[in-house]
């Protein structure tokens, strides 16, 4: 049974992959079920196994990403020892950002005429909203293990809801101002003292 369900994931896995590299390469609009099924090598009922329509192929092609890139923080931010590092370089791969997902977001959005922008703003607009929240959960995750640690006291909840909120809307005002000719040599000043001063606040 578990190995049958294992292939299973490896098949939606390398549906999702494939999908992927078709937007990019091709735009959403022009990329057909049909189209994935035989990039696949698969009939186009085994893709409707998984998926009922291209929207939610598409849908479940964006949370992949929004998946990968929470596991690549997770790996960057357990490298560092205190919360300040690890806050520190949640800030900096925020700013730099994660290419694959970058590069294939800004892709696709090119290549996006009117009518498909009108149509998929809601699915991406959540994803936004699922990455907001899954970085928020890491947070008060690496929070969290400081204060069993012994390294700081643990703040309310509406404390830590708010610091988390300044925290992540402060890193994509950096972000954005990073490619700023006027900015460009002062955002890892800006994420350092960003971190500094959450975890100041953190330790009241």
């Amino acid at each position: 049974m578990s190995q049958s369900l294992s292939q299973e994931e490896l098949l939606k896995s390398q549906i999702l992959q494939t999908a992927q590299e078709l937007y990019q390469r091709h735009g959403i609009k022009k990329v057909t079920m049909d189209d994935v099924a035989k990039a696949v090598g698969k009939t186009r009922s085994a893709l409707y196994y998984y998926f009922k329509n291209r929207d939610e192929l598409f849908e479940a092609v964006m949370i992949s990403l929004v998946d990968e890139v929470k596991s690549e923080l997770e790996k960057i931010i357990y490298k560092e020892k205190t919360l300040e590092s690890r806050i520190q370089a949640f800030c900096f791969a925020k700013v730099k950002g994660f290419n694959k997902t970058r590069n294939f977001i800004s892709t696709i959005e090119a290549n996006m005429d009117k009518e498909e922008r009108s149509k998929y703003s809601s699915i991406i607009w959540d994803i936004h909203q699922r990455m907001m929240r899954s970085e928020t959960v890491l947070l008060k995750k690496v929070i969290s293990e400081s204060v069993e640690a012994g390294d700081i006291t643990e703040p309310d909840s509406k404390t830590m809801d708010t610091l988390i909120f300044v925290l992540l809307s402060s890193i994509r005002g950096i972000r954005r101002e990073s490619i700023s000719e006027n900015y460009k040599d002062q955002w890892e000043e800006g994420a350092e003292m960003l971190a500094r001063m959450i975890v100041e606040k953190i330790k009241g």
